[in-house]
């Protein structure tokens, strides 16, 4: 029974908008649009016949978490017992003009090259990046059609001893989207029972490159259909087996294609060169530093002794919040630092590119992906360290800093109004890198977002002095109208 899992629905349209940051409406937050969603087959069996099944997707129902013993509710109850029976017994088949078969060949580019040097994945911007041939095990027969053969499948070309070989030129798979078009009913996985060769017969004008003519071999005589249990057993296994993918990686592969993003795995982004270590002070320097001298800053040469602001009068918030910041923040910067990990550790580590669902583009050149996914087993993984978090979002996450207000940008100091609170928090949001981590506990995936912040670049305190100088002007200025002159007149003359 095929469903239209390319086509959003609006739950998962919103859910779209609400992870990339985006205000419409009431829309449902990242974690309620993309949960365990409660499914009410009685809305699916007013789309159901015994002729065909609608290619619509399962909509969330309400649900009552108490019995109250009345007979709609059991009416209600029973009425989704049966619709979801006549659901599941429903005999799954694919339809006729969307019908592909794909063979299940393993062993046809284990030799090929990863692309990457020492075995790593491979780089943004080399020719061929994204291909992954060594973990294409799947070749289908004809070309994909539809929404998914923008960023599903693969030609693999341009790899040295092996063109004008069977195979050459075909639609070849990674394990995760060959089992999703198979769980989807969009492919018809076989099992060969004879080499490729006679599958895929290299043929030149209707010949072998021998010469001699092709065998034709009946449907039967090739191999055999498989079953979705099948399907896993093949497709599924431990992270590093070439040509197969863990059980976490899948999941969180098929959730975000049935909610309607693009979704790719990730190539390695070139990474640039890291900052140079600070040189060390020399002796004299040192002494120096030891000597005191008249506080300016917080940052350099805190008073040895005494109160941290030192008494006096002051007219700007501004000195007094300088003094109070002892502790050195974070300042985030395009490369990454010189004692960061060039490796990020597993499973904190990009594993997929995922696109919105409104983005077109060819599957060869992607754009820059909206998001940068990483895939973790709550159950052999623990919270990230900061270390690890560091080496994620520095190494595998490109620089991305949030737009500046206005008043940034000319370096002026914000006034604390509301608007520019708001691009305040758009901007802390945002970050200067982000990336989400798919927490998998046991089918139960929570996506969380972290960013690298830069929270000392908000100033809240600038805006402050100049407010409070402008609210006592505004009071003063109330005594010009008339009826204040009056009232305190009257009250003048009652007291007399």
């Amino acid at each position: 029974m095929p469903f239209d899992d390319e086509d959003p629905t609006p739950s998962s349209a919103s859910a779209l908008a609400t992870m990339a940051g985006e205000e419409e409406g009431e829309a449902p937050s990242l974690e309620d649009a993309l949960a365990d969603e409660t499914q009410d087959f009685r809305l699916f069996a007013s789309l159901f016949d015994k002729k065909g099944a609608s290619g619509k997707t399962l909509r969330r129902g309400e649900k009552d978490f108490e019995a109250h013993g009345t007979r709609a509710q059991a009416g209600a109850l029973e009425a989704s017992r049966d619709a979801m029976r006549d659901v599941l017994s429903y005999t799954r088949s694919h339809k006729p003009k969307d019908w592909n078969r794909g063979w299940y060949f393993p062993d046809k580019w284990a030799g090929a090259p990863d692309g990457a040097e020492e075995g790593e994945v491979e780089v943004e911007g080399v020719k061929g990046a994204g291909l992954f041939a060594r973990e294409r095990v799947v070749v289908v027969e004809e070309e994909i059609k539809g929404p998914l053969s923008q960023s599903v499948g693969r030609v693999v070309t341009g790899i040295e001893g092996y063109k004008g070989t069977p195979g050459w030129l075909k639609t070849w798979l990674l394990p995760e989207e060959a089992l999703y078009l198979v769980e989807r009913g969009s492919l018809d996985l076989w099992w060969p029972a004879r080499g490729i060769e006679d599958v895929f017969p290299a043929k030149k004008d209707g010949q072998s490159e021998a010469g001699e003519e092709t065998k034709e071999f009946e449907d039967y005589e090739l191999g055999v259909p498989l079953s979705l249990q099948a399907a896993y057993a093949l497709l599924i296994g431990y992270d590093g087996e070439r040509g197969k993918v863990s059980l976490e990686k899948y999941q969180v592969y098929a959730n975000l294609r049935r909610t309607g993003y693009k979704i790719m795995r990730a190539t390695h982004m070139p990474l640039p060169p890291p900052l140079p270590a600070k040189p060390s002070q020399n002796l004299w320097q040192w002494l120096i530093s030891l000597l005191p001298t008249t506080y300016i800053s917080s940052q350099t040469n805190p008073p040895p002794f005494g109160p941290l602001v030192k008494p006096g009068l002051y007219r700007s918030y501004t000195p007094i919040f300088a003094q109070l910041a002892l502790i050195p923040r974070h300042e985030p910067t395009p490369q990454p630092k010189a004692d960061t990990p060039t490796k990020p550790e597993e499973p904190f580590n990009i594993h997929y590119h995922v696109w919105k669902s409104s983005t077109s583009f060819p599957k060869t050149k992607p754009p820059a992906p909206d998001f940068r996914i990483a895939v973790a087993d709550a159950r052999a993984s623990s919270v990230p360290t900061l270390e690890q978090l560091t080496a994620l979002l520095e190494v595998r996450t490109p620089w991305d800093p949030p737009e500046e207000s206005p008043n940034q940008k000319q370096g002026q100091k914000g006034k604390g109004n509301g608007n520019n609170q708001g691009l305040m928090y758009k901007r802390l949001k945002h970050a200067w890198r982000n990336a989400v981590i798919a927490v998998v506990d046991r089918g139960l995936i929570s996506y969380v977002r972290f960013g690298e912040m830069a929270f000392a670049r908000e100033r809240l305190y600038e805006g402050f002095g100049s407010g409070a100088a402008g609210g006592g002007k505004g009071k003063r200025g109330g005594r010009s109208g008339r009826g204040g002159r009056g009232g305190r007149g009257r009250g003048r003359g009652r007291g007399g």
